[in-house]
């Protein structure tokens, strides 16, 4: 999968426990977004980066 540039999810410290969406590859705004630590960040993108994902289409 290619990753979003616009997704904030792998960044976002309720990444693991978030029930707003099940999509978070497509998330660009969210208000219960919190910053992780950078190095946190990194290990989150990797786990994610392994999922399963649909990429993001424009119609």
């Amino acid at each position: 999968m290619k990753a979003n540039a616009f997704n904030i999810c792998p960044d976002c410290a309720h990444y693991r426990t978030c029930v707003l969406t099940t999509e978070k590859s497509q998330v660009w705004s969210c208000s219960e977004f919190d910053e992780l630590p950078p190095e946190t960040g990194a290990a989150l993108t990797s786990i994610s980066d392994n999922k399963d994902q649909p990429e993001m289409a424009l119609a």
